[in-house]
C-alpha cells in the first residue's frame, strides 16, 4: 500500500511565524538634542504547509524599564521596585486597513511576509542590560489571531537601542586628559591619558613621568581600576528618592618597570628638561567584555552610570611608611555599532575592525594640519608649468592669472620688470619708472578687448567704440577640459599624504622692519571728484599720458625730500 505523500514541509508541520528585522540595532549618533529620528524596519514572515484561517496579524514593539533596590535607612529593609512599559506601539499587517477584524480570513499555503516600519523619537532611551534587577529593554512581538478553536501563533525579537557618539568633529575628537602637578613635595607627576571615549571591550592606556623629588623616596607599585558610579531614581509615597553604589568593575597592578628610569648622563653638567631624572612609563588596563560585568555610560531618567578612572602611585618614604597618590579622570564608555554586543550580552573584539576603525578615527577625529606642514599651493614660477593651465606659451607663470586664455584681462606686459623696481632698496614704484611703464603699454587688440559690446564714457570726454566683430569677455573660446575632473576635490585622507615641502616659500627675505616700513609713502588720498581718473585699457594713448602726468605732479607735491623720485 502507498505511503501518503508528504510535502516539503513534513507530515505533521506546524505554521511557523518569523521577525526578520533589517538590523537588530538601532543606532543614535550622538544625544537626543544632536540625534535624529531613525526608523526599524523588517519583515514578518509565516510559513504555513496548508491553508489556514487568519484573524488579524500584528505586531508591537514594546520598551520596558525597570529600576529596583532596598531603602536602608529604614527599621527594616523596604524594597523599592518600579516597572513601567514606557512605549508601546502596535501595527495591524493583516488585513489591510479597512478590512475586518473580526471575521476570518482564509491565507493559502506557502510563504508570506509583510513588511513593517516603526518610527523611532530621537529621545529614546538606549538599551541598559547587564544588571539583574535594574535596565531598560525593547522587544518585538508579533502575534497571528486564529480564532478561539485554534491556537494563536506567536514569535518574538529582542531589539538593542544603541547611543553612541555624535557625528560632530567637535564631539568625536579625542580630549586628552593630563595630570601634572607636585605632590606634597615628595613626587612630580604628569600622568596623561590619550582620550575620554572608549569603547566597551577595548582598554585604557595611561602614559607616567614621574620624578622623585626628596632623596630616599622610591617609586613602589602603581595600580589603575575602573570605578561604576550607579544612580537609580523612583517615585515613592509621592516624593523622587535616589539610590547610589560604586562598583569595581576592572583592575590592574604591577611594578614600576625597571627600564623606565631616564637619567642624566654622566659628563653632562648642566642637564636639559628631556634628561631629567625621571620615571616614563605606561600602564594598560583591560575593559570587561560583557555588559554583565560592566555598561556602557548611560544617562536616562531613572538610570544613570557614569565610570571614573582611577590611577594610584605608592610610595616608599625614607622613614619607613608608605604613602599613596590617588589620580581620578572621568571616562566615557560606549557600544560601537562595529563591535555590538551579541544576544549573550559578550563582546567580541575583532582586531582588524578595530584597525579599520582607528584609520577612519585618524582621518575624522585628528585636527587639520597647520599651513607650514602641507603647503600644497606653491607658487607657478617654482615648479615645471608643463602639464598645467598656466601661460606657458606667453610667459612663465609667476604674478600672472594662470589659465590665459580665460584671464579677466590677458595681460602680455613685462610683468618680470616690474618685480625688479618692486625689490629696488628704496621698496616700491616710482611715479617715474610707472609713467615709462604706461607709455611703453602694449595697446594690441587683447588689450583692448571691450568686456562688454557697448561703448563706455569716460571722465575726460572721450569714448571709444568697441571693436567690430572683437570677442567679448564673456564669449570666451570653449576648450575640451572635462569640468567635473577639475571640480572634483580629493578626500581629506589622500590631501595630508601628499608630499609636503620642507622649504619656506621666502629663502633668506626677511620682513621689513619697522623704520623701513614707515619710511615708504602711502597711497594719495582720492577726493571725490577723481573716481572717474583711473586709466581704462580702451583709452588712447594720450588720454594715458595726460593723467599719468597729473597724477605725479600731484604725488610729486606730497612726497618728502627722503622719498623723492631721486631718492628712489
Amino acid at each position: 500500500m502507498p505511503l501518503p505523500s508528504v510535502g516539503v514541509f513534513g507530515r505533521n508541520a506546524q505554521p511557523v511565524l518569523e521577525i526578520k528585522p533589517q538590523s537588530p540595532f538601532v543606532v543614535y549618533y550622538g544625544e537626543s538634542s544632536e540625534s535624529h529620528e531613525t526608523e526599524l524596519r523588517g519583515k514578518l514572515v509565516l510559513t504555513n504547509p496548508e491553508s489556514i484561517s487568519v484573524r488579524s496579524i500584528r505586531i508591537t514593539l514594546t520598551g520596558t524599564r525597570k529600576v529596583s533596590w532596598h531603602l536602608t535607612n529604614t527599621v527594616s529593609p523596604q524594597p523599592i521596585t518600579q516597572k513601567t512599559n514606557f512605549l508601546v506601539e502596535t501595527l495591524n499587517l493583516f488585513p489591510v486597513e479597512g478590512g475586518n477584524k473580526n471575521k476570518a480570513h482564509k491565507i493559502n499555503a506557502g510563504y508570506h511576509e509583510w513588511e513593517f516600519t516603526f518610527k523611532m523619537p530621537n529621545n529614546l532611551d538606549q538599551s541598559v542590560e547587564g544588571l539583574p534587577t535594574n535596565w531598560v529593554v525593547y522587544n518585538l512581538k508579533a502575534s497571528v489571531d486564529r480564532g478561539y478553536m485554534s491556537k494563536q501563533l506567536s514569535a518574538h525579537s529582542h531589539i538593542r537601542v544603541i547611543r553612541t557618539l555624535g557625528r560632530d568633529l567637535l564631539e568625536t575628537m579625542p580630549m586628552e586628559q593630563i595630570n601634572e602637578d607636585i605632590w606634597a613635595n615628595k613626587l612630580a607627576y604628569k600622568i596623561t591619558v590619550p582620550q575620554k571615549n572608549y569603547i566597551i571591550g577595548t582598554n585604557i592606556t595611561a602614559d607616567f613621568v614621574l620624578i622623585p623629588l626628596r632623596k630616599g623616596v622610591e617609586i613602589s607599585t602603581v595600580k589603575m581600576e575602573l570605578i561604576e558610579s550607579r544612580q537609580l531614581f523612583a517615585d515613592y509615597a509621592g516624593r523622587r528618592i535616589s539610590h547610589q553604589t560604586d562598583i569595581q568593575v576592572a583592575v590592574t597592578e604591577g611594578d614600576m618597570p625597571e627600564n623606565s628610569a631616564r637619567l642624566v648622563p654622566s659628563g653632562i653638567e648642566e642637564a636639559d628638561e628631556l634628561f631629567d631624572e625621571s620615571h616614563r612609563f605606561s600602564m594598560t588596563l583591560d575593559l570587561p567584555k560583557s555588559l554583565k560585568h560592566c555598561r556602557q555610560s548611560v544617562d536616562t531618567e531613572n538610570i544613570r552610570l557614569t565610570h571614573k578612572l582611577r590611577l594610584y602611585v605608592n610610595l616608599k618614604n625614607p622613614e619607613g611608611h608608605t604613602s599613596q597618590l590617588l589620580v581620578k579622570n572621568h571616562v566615557h564608555l560606549f557600544i560601537s555599532p562595529n563591535l555590538p554586543p551579541n544576544e549573550d550580552q559578550s563582546v567580541v573584539v575583532d582586531s582588524n575592525i578595530l584597525n579599520a576603525q582607528a584609520i577612519q578615527d585618524e582621518v575624522n577625529q585628528n585636527a587639520p594640519p597647520t599651513y607650514g606642514l602641507h603647503q600644497l599651493d606653491e607658487l607657478y614660477n617654482d615648479i615645471d608649468p608643463s602639464g598645467f593651465i598656466t601661460p606657458g606659451g606667453y610667459l612663465n607663470s609667476g604674478a600672472n592669472t594662470p589659465f590665459y586664455a580665460q584671464s579677466r584681462s590677458g595681460s602680455a606686459e613685462d610683468l618680470a620688470s616690474l618685480d625688479a623696481v618692486a625689490q629696488q632698496p628704496g621698496g616700491g614704484a616710482s611715479a617715474i619708472a610707472l609713467q615709462h611703464r604706461l607709455q611703453n603699454l602694449d595697446m594690441s587688440q587683447n588689450d583692448r578687448r571691450s568686456r562688454f559690446q557697448t561703448p563706455r564714457q569716460h571722465s575726460s570726454g572721450d569714448s571709444t567704440p568697441a571693436v567690430n566683430g572683437e570677442q567679448s569677455y564673456f564669449d570666451l573660446p570653449t576648450a575640451n577640459y572635462d569640468m567635473d575632473a577639475l571640480a572634483r576635490t580629493p578626500s581629506y585622507n589622500t590631501a595630508v599624504r601628499t608630499p609636503m615641502s620642507r622649504t619656506p616659500v621666502l629663502v633668506g627675505i626677511d620682513l621689513p622692519s619697522y623704520e623701513i616700513a614707515m619710511s615708504r609713502p602711502g597711497s594719495p588720498n582720492r577726493s571725490r571728484s577723481s573716481r572717474g581718473t583711473t586709466p581704462s585699457p580702451a583709452r588712447s594713448l594720450d588720454t594715458l599720458n595726460e593723467e599719468t602726468y597729473r597724477n605725479t605732479q600731484h604725488n610729486s607735491r606730497r612726497e618728502s625730500p627722503r622719498t623723492s623720485d631721486d631718492g628712489r
